[in-house]
């Protein structure tokens, strides 16, 4: 009985840290303590997937045992959210390009003030991250993870580090990518109210007209394209999971 609660524990602890950083469950808006107990029942049905593990005679190692393990589940979910926000990083390149960085909402899935733009696809993207079941290959993931990292086993932090440390580096390129068309298409527009300047010096086209035009057209081409944006960001998704096998065979 004893060593069964004492792996149920341990399961808690991987279960807490991944909830406590998966896209849209931890958003600011929803209670630390909500996810705590969201928790106990994915615990007990994850339990069975685990082979019971001796209670160390110490309480200090079962402490280190239990931090392992919200490192290790904080460490997969940080996987996962880093590779969702290239999304958030397109919307704001595109927000910063196009100049609807000016209008800030408050988001309350972040708690923050980004553009609307920013708002937008991120709410998108959380509907998108739960209508595709990603959250159940985060799940199915770590019920994985118990058999080819049993719980109790210690958890190398820095060998994680050298996994996410390069994923991030992924991410920045994918969002620059991702925000491609809109970048090239405000370059196209500013350059050609230059030239109109330029040709007709009397009229200053570039600040008169460029910022509506430039939000305008910019909204045009984003209602336009938000499609396959989205399609080509929920295409470079499975890259978190990918990491989270390496992140497990550099952890044990």
């Amino acid at each position: 009985m004893i060593p069964t609660v004492a792996t149920g524990v341990l399961i808690f602890a991987r279960l807490a840290g991944l909830l406590m950083v998966l896209p849209g469950v931890s958003s600011r808006a929803v209670p630390g303590f909500a996810r705590l107990v969201l928790a106990m029942p994915l615990t007990l049905l994850l339990l069975p997937a685990a082979s019971d593990r001796s209670v160390p005679a110490a309480l200090s190692t079962l402490f280190a045992q239990i931090a392992g393990e919200a490192l290790l589940g904080v460490a997969m979910g940080f996987c996962v959210s880093l590779v969702f926000s290239s999304l958030s990083t397109a919307a704001d390149v595109i927000s910063a390009q196009s100049g609807l960085q000016i209008a800030s909402m408050l988001d309350p899935l972040t708690m923050s003030q980004p553009g609307a733009a920013g708002v937008l696809v991120t709410w998108l993207g959380t509907g998108i991250f739960f209508g595709g079941n990603l959250h159940l290959r985060c799940l199915i993931a770590l019920g994985d993870s118990l058999h080819s990292l049993p719980p109790g086993q210690v958890v190398s932090a820095f060998g994680a580090g050298s996994v996410i440390v390069p994923l991030g580096g992924v991410v920045l390129s994918t969002g620059i990518q991702l925000a491609g068309p809109i970048i090239a298409f405000v370059f196209c527009v500013n350059l050609g109210l230059s030239l109109l300047g330029r040709m007709a010096p009397g009229v200053q086209l570039f600040f008169a007209v460029g910022p509506t035009l430039t939000v305008a057209a910019s909204l045009v081409l984003l209602a336009v394209t938000l499609p396959a944006l989205l399609n080509a960001w929920y295409g470079s998704l499975p890259i978190g999971f990918d990491v989270l096998a390496s992140l497990l065979a550099s952890a044990g």
